[in-house]
């Protein structure tokens, strides 16, 4: 199978970016990919946006890294792309952690804080006072559905971005979903 690729997308520049097509040919884990590489390259964070707030619980969210932690070929990025200092990815808080399995405390290790943080568009409004000075990437996944969307959803994610953001200019948002129907790209 052929993998989806941001490459040129990145060397664009533009600052948002929209990637969408088939199922499961590697648009989000390429984002979420590129997410980690920045936090490890220069300590900037990522916001994680979905629609609902049932996306982020439970094992949807503590297994949306797990691509990264066992890609299809059996690699676990996150020990590549930390060079072998976390192993995995844990979630608590809408927050989520690189982590390693400490053998004598018998239990798993999380880092000192998050590299990316969980966001539900219809939550929001419990949002707008928080600060997130970090973040310097925004993944919007599945950002179309057949299902529908919120009322108000364009407002609903520009406010998003405005708390999330404020008044920086140096934040990549990647917005991707899979082809709808003929209609709907």
């Amino acid at each position: 199978m052929k993998y989806y690729s941001m490459k040129k997308l990145m060397a664009t520049g533009a600052r948002y970016l929209i990637a969408f097509g088939e199922r499961s040919n590697g648009k989000t884990y390429q984002a979420l990919e590129y997410a980690l590489i920045q936090w490890m390259k220069n300590g900037s964070q990522t916001a994680v946006l979905r629609r609902e707030k049932e996306d982020f619980k439970g094992k949807r969210a503590g297994a949306y890294w797990d691509n990264l932690i066992c890609n299809g070929d059996g690699v676990n990025r996150v020990k590549e792309i930390t060079k072998n200092k976390y192993d995995t990815i844990t979630y608590y808080a809408g927050k989520w952690f690189l982590s390693y399995y400490d053998e004598e405390l018998n239990k798993y290790v999380n880092s000192p804080e998050p590299f990316a943080y969980a966001f539900a568009l219809s939550d929001m409004e419990h949002e707008k006072g928080n600060s997130y000075p970090k973040v310097r990437t925004v993944i919007f996944d599945e950002f179309m559905t057949r299902k529908g969307y919120l009322t108000d959803e364009f407002v609903l994610f520009m406010n998003t971005l405005s708390t999330i953001i404020r008044q920086r200019d140096d934040v990549k948002i990647i917005m991707c979903a899979n082809t709808i129907s003929k209609f709907c790209p």
